[in-house]
């Protein structure tokens, strides 16, 4: 048997196999349409869990001085992505983009939201030591301060004015988070 196609028809002749037609080449996969409102809010996002994520670390290390140096690029940052959120959900556009998009804005949110429950959780366990110290300190000042129950050299009760008691410092508590 020969190395040529049969017949392909009458009047035309037998067909080499290299002389077929080339296969066409799939076309390139067309990225989807890109809105840039989506990828400024996925830009901020990533951004915002970098630093959550860093004061998260910052806070299991009990360096609670070290992470008032990025609230106020954070608490700038979080109110930003908070108006640009907004102003997605307000726009009609935004419902046009692409499923590729829309699960790439969804994962970047699960995963904003999980860096967001562990940074709660660490600021809280933060400011709870830190309120069991300021508690100990006032327990030890209270303490200290207490009411003496001796006899003076005049036979009163805590010392020559009747008694020896200081009052107690004033101690003040911040409790927002």
């Amino acid at each position: 048997m020969s190395n040529q196609l049969p017949n392909r028809g009458p009047n035309r002749g037998p067909v080499s196999p290299r002389f077929l037609p080339p296969k066409p080449k799939p076309a390139a996969p067309v990225p989807p349409p890109r809105n840039p409102a989506v990828d400024e809010i996925i830009q901020m996002a990533g951004r915002l869990i970098a630093m959550m994520e860093q004061e998260t670390a910052l806070l299991e290390q009990m360096k609670v001085a070290d992470v008032a140096e990025g609230q106020v690029e954070k608490d700038r940052l979080a109110r930003s992505f908070e108006a640009k959120l907004r102003a997605l959900a307000a726009d009609k556009k935004a419902a046009e983009v692409a499923p590729a998009i829309r699960a790439e804005f969804r994962q970047v949110m699960d995963k904003f939201r999980a860096a967001m429950r562990a940074n709660e959780r660490s600021l809280r366990a933060a400011k709870d030591a830190n309120e069991r110290v300021v508690k100990a300190i006032v327990d030890a000042a209270q303490a200290q301060a207490a009411p003496r129950h001796a006899y003076s050299a005049a036979g009163t009760i805590g010392g020559s004015n009747g008694y020896d008691r200081v009052a107690p410092a004033p101690v003040a508590l911040d409790r927002t988070l």
